[in-house]
């Protein structure tokens, strides 16, 4: 399996916009260009998902809703409460892998997010690696659904790469260099 954890992208901040909830934060017009930058960076990559997980929290719903838009998938989400920033590794794993699929889409917060991807690449810190707001990481992961899977990192894309990689792909003088 191959297993993408993302970060939500930019939300508000609480007391913003009448937003009372911190499970009710919208993402920011910053955000929305996050999610889709990456859905578009994903699409260049050819980066297809069998499932979906988000957090119940609005940003993660509407960060993975943006990247599956841009992606074209029809793709359902299913909400999974163990993604949300204090999940632990054992809950968030047995959803990964009674998700099925070969290439899930987990889309979480801190810490647990980066707890997840820390442990099972065999670190015991939450700051093992590091997801800034709209980070994705693909692990390749064998052995499953044993609780100690083979796991290794494949790839990882901060906002700041995938802004880059977004502008450089839409410029016509780069498709013209190629």
């Amino acid at each position: 399996m191959t297993l993408y954890l993302l970060r939500h992208a930019e939300a508000v901040n609480v007391g913003e916009n009448g937003i009372t909830r911190d499970s009710d934060r919208p993402l920011t017009e910053r955000g929305r260009r996050q999610a889709i930058r990456m859905g578009s960076v994903l699409q260049q990559l050819g980066v297809k998902f069998d499932v979906v997980l988000a957090s119940p929290l609005e940003r993660a719903r509407e960060t993975a809703g943006l990247v599956l838009q841009t992606l074209a998938l029809r793709s359902k989400i299913r909400t999974v409460p163990s993604l949300q920033p204090h999940g632990t590794v054992d809950a968030m794993w047995a959803a990964i892998c009674g998700a099925g699929g070969e290439h899930v889409l987990a889309v979480g917060h801190l810490p647990s997010i980066a707890t997840l991807a820390g442990t099972l690449l065999g670190s015991h810190s939450e700051d093992a690696i590091w997801f800034h707001k709209a980070t994705i990481a693909a692990l390749h992961c064998e052995n499953l659904p044993a609780r100690h899977p083979r796991v290794r990192l494949e790839w990882m894309l901060a906002p700041a790469l995938v802004k880059r990689l977004a502008s450089h792909a839409s410029t016509p003088s780069a498709a013209s260099a190629r």
